[in-house]
């Protein structure tokens, strides 16, 4: 294998595009027709995002790990976890471009270096690196 796409489906393609270009450095693979679906990347992370026509059905992980009742009452649903050279490097850009940060950067007990994100559409990325 050589890279994964993922795909959530957000509120508005174009607002989520902007996001992720602007505020995440992804860059713009292929846009469709309205639009309604788009892949953006950033290195061999791929994000496939879809706007259906009908609203409220974007399903963030965080959503399912609340209404089970999980312990951490949807703190560390992650939505997708990525592994990146440097999570400080990282943080700091996201930082400067007001990120919504949900985690502070930080040592892990499972022996990595990460912090968590939200995007507009409520999902949650963590970047992080292992310490190791």
């Amino acid at each position: 294998m050589k890279r994964v796409g993922i795909q959530w489906i957000v509120e508005n393609v174009e607002k989520s595009i902007a996001f992720y270009s602007t505020k995440l450095g992804f860059e713009i693979d292929w846009v469709g027709e309205g639009p309604k679906f788009a892949i953006l990347s950033r290195g061999n992370f791929y994000v496939m995002l879809r706007q259906l026509k009908e609203k409220g059905h974007a399903r963030p992980n965080r959503i399912s790990f609340i209404k089970a009742g999980w312990h951490t009452e949807g703190q560390e649903a992650w939505d997708a976890y990525i592994w990146v050279k440097d999570a400080d490097k990282l943080y700091k850009e996201f930082i400067a471009n007001d990120v919504s940060i949900i985690k502070p950067i930080q040592n892990t007990q499972y022996g990595n270096r990460d912090f968590e994100i939200e995007d507009i559409d409520g999902y949650i990325l963590c970047f992080g690196h292992s310490n190791e």
